[in-house]
């Protein structure tokens, strides 16, 4: 468990360093990410930009955000991303309940990581599209802004799937719907 923990604390990021922006944008409405080297797809609101994608030592990452929204230090708040790492095979039967068991924990403990003044909320288990794992609401403050949003951690395919949406308090209402949306969308062929 510790090595899934320090795989995935490695992975997630609440918000996207600055990089350069690749198609997405545009009229509302979504859009099919893929990636076939990962097995991965969604559905994104054109409204978000695919703004950084990252792989390296079985890890990947993708982020879709607002490059019309809030940004602090060249960071993004409004935003989508999808990490994932591999981590061989995952365990099963009474083993997958512990598993379960260290998502609850490690959630909670990566909220806690965005910051000094980071709340997490109850933590839930979810199943999503045949993967199974735990959703994390949570709150941060970043530079006088407040961000609200999820954290979830999916596990299928020798694999952890890392998922965390974010916009300030004061656009989430506008955002908590498309986030949802490409959420929900989300599938591991």
């Amino acid at each position: 468990m510790a090595r899934i923990a320090a795989l995935v604390g490695a992975v997630v990021l609440l918000v996207v360093a600055a990089g350069g922006a690749a198609a997405c944008g545009g009229p509302a409405g979504p859009l099919r990410y893929s990636n076939a080297t990962y097995g991965i797809s969604l559905r994104v609101d054109r409204r978000l930009t695919e703004w950084r994608t990252a792989s390296a030592g079985g890890a990947f990452e993708v982020s879709f955000v607002d490059t019309a929204g809030a940004i602090v230090a060249g960071r993004h708040l409004d935003a989508l991303t999808v990490s994932l790492v591999d981590t061989g095979n995952l365990p099963s039967g009474q083993q997958a309940a512990q598993l379960q068991s260290a998502l609850r924990a490690l959630g909670t403990t990566m909220v806690d990581k965005l910051g000094a003044n980071a709340q997490s909320g109850t933590v839930s288990g979810v199943s999503l599209n045949g993967l199974d794992g735990v959703v994390v609401p949570y709150a941060v403050t970043v530079s006088g802004r407040r961000v609200v949003g999820w954290l979830y951690l999916l596990t299928g395919s020798g694999r952890i799937y890392a998922l965390t949406a974010g916009a300030t308090a004061a656009r989430w209402s506008f955002y908590r719907p498309i986030f949802s949306q490409a959420i929900g969308s989300f599938r591991v062929r």
